[in-house]
């Protein structure tokens, strides 16, 4: 799946990201299962609590840690497709 930069991302209705202190970890509290995100999913998710545009998501990650657009752009993209096929993250598109 690939995102234009204008594609708004958010996170799913009833997705949850919370710190579980018997695990000390994050865990990702969805309908009906949990699942155990890495730090870098947990930053963007959390950057993702509003609607966001991809192309902003990625420019602001590349500002933060000054890392090329391009690179963010990949590995976010990766990252979300993989979000997005286990529903945590929704994607709306304007019609064209």
């Amino acid at each position: 799946m690939s995102f234009a930069p204008e594609d708004r991302l958010v996170v799913a209705r009833g997705v949850r990201v919370r710190f579980d202190p018997v695990r000390n970890c994050n865990v990702l509290l969805a309908p009906e299962r949990v699942l155990f995100p890495c730090p870098t999913s947990v930053e963007i998710l959390g950057r993702l609590a509003e609607p966001r545009a991809f192309g902003e998501l990625v420019e602001g990650l590349a500002a933060e840690f000054d890392a090329p657009v391009e690179e963010i752009a990949r590995d976010v993209e990766d990252l979300l497709a993989d979000l997005v096929a286990q529903r945590v993250v929704r994607v709306e598109r304007r019609p064209s």
